[in-house]
Formats: structure tokens, C-alpha cells, sequence
């Protein structure tokens, strides 16, 4: 198995529980992999990128919600519901926001119009907007989300006292058990309570 869009290496983990051996390495992917869905679930975003194209409804002419962006390949809009997107944005009709985002480590979660712009976004038609580009919570796995799995993935695998490969096989199939009792577990949800989504 190759981990894919996973917050740490096979490599690292090991290090953290002190195994050097091999035998259980398909396991441990396993319990990587599913850890850092876990995380996903619970803070209802991910933590790596991904180049997509994604639409979007606008409720005001000047300001758009986007969650998570990273960076904005091409910004386009339909102007008359035909879901043809017509107009192509230049990177001076609109600012990504907070201005500081990037240096403060965070996504951007919104659009606005620039004041000297020509566009501003479609009002009263339903996915008006095409926006290809970056999209999560970073490009790179933020320590305390690398952490946060050390740590649920550590107590996943001492929550029996049957070897490895027994233990933490029988739990990988029961995600949604794992998620409520890491949801209960106050240091796990003191790391990972910063980066939770707020609706």
C-alpha cells in the first residue's frame, strides 16, 4: 500500500512508536492512512493540497465564501444561468482574503471584488462561479495535525493488549467508533480543536 495525502511518512510513525522491524508495515499504513481520514472527518477539512475545480453560488456582488483555497489558477463566471462560463476574471478584479493568510500559515476563505475592478460576481444564479485552482488547508501537514495523528494512532494501537497486527487491524474497520471516541479525548481535541471548520 502507498500512503497517499496522509500527515506523516511510514518512516516517521515508526520512529514515533520505536518499531524497526518490517513485519507489520501494511498495518501501519493502514492505521496512517485511516487516522488521517479521522482528522479529516473531524475537523470537516483536509490537510494537504489538491488541484480541482470547484463552483460556487454567490450571495453578493462583491464577496464570495470559498473555504480553503490555496492559490487561483482561473476564476470565471456565468453571467446568464446557461452554466457556460464566459467571463474570465484578470487577478486585479479580486483580492484573495485575509490579505495575510499565507503568512500566517492559513488558507484563504474568501473572495472580494477589487475597488477598480471590471467583474463582480453573479447574484441569483445558481453555481455562476468556476474557480480552478489549490485547494486545502495547506500544501504541507501543519506539526500539531502530524501530532494530533501520533497521538490517536498511539492510543489506537495500546487500546488492546493482543499484538499488533491483531489490534489494529480489528480496529481500522471501525472508523466511526474511532472518531467518537477521539471526539471525547481531551488531548487529542486540544491539538486538533484549532483547525476544526466553523460553519
Amino acid at each position: 500500500m502507498t500512503l497517499t495525502n496522509c500527515y506523516t511518512t511510514l518512516n516517521e510513525f515508526k520512529t514515533q512508536v520505536d518499531i524497526d522491524d518490517t513485519l507489520d508495515d501494511a498495518t501501519l499504513e493502514k492505521l496512517i492512512t485511516a487516522m488521517s481520514r479521522v482528522i479529516d472527518d473531524i475537523t470537516a477539512r483536509r490537510f494537504y493540497a489538491a488541484t480541482e475545480t470547484r463552483y460556487y453560488t454567490a450571495e453578493r456582488a462583491d464577496y464570495l465564501r470559498v473555504y480553503d483555497l490555496l492559490s487561483v489558477t482561473a476564476l470565471k463566471t456565468d453571467e446568464d444561468g446557461d452554466r457556460t462560463y464566459e467571463v474570465t476574471w484578470a487577478t486585479t478584479d479580486y483580492d484573495l482574503m485575509p490579505f495575510n493568510a499565507t503568512l500566517d500559515g492559513e488558507p484563504y476563505r474568501w473572495l472580494e471584488t477589487t475597488p477598480d475592478g471590471d467583474n463582480s460576481f453573479p447574484t441569483g444564479l445558481t453555481k455562476s462561479i468556476e474557480i480552478a485552482g489549490s485547494f486545502g488547508y495547506a500544501s504541507t501537514t501543519p506539526a500539531v495535525i502530524e501530532q494530533a495523528l501520533f497521538l490517536g494512532a498511539n492510543r489506537l494501537l495500546k487500546r488492546a493488549d493482543t499484538p499488533l497486527g491483531v489490534s489494529a487491524a480489528a480496529a481500522l474497520g471501525q472508523q466511526q467508533v474511532i472518531i467518537r471516541e477521539l471526539a471525547t479525548d481531551p488531548d487529542f481535541m486540544g491539538l486538533i480543536n484549532p483547525f476544526i471548520k466553523r460553519w
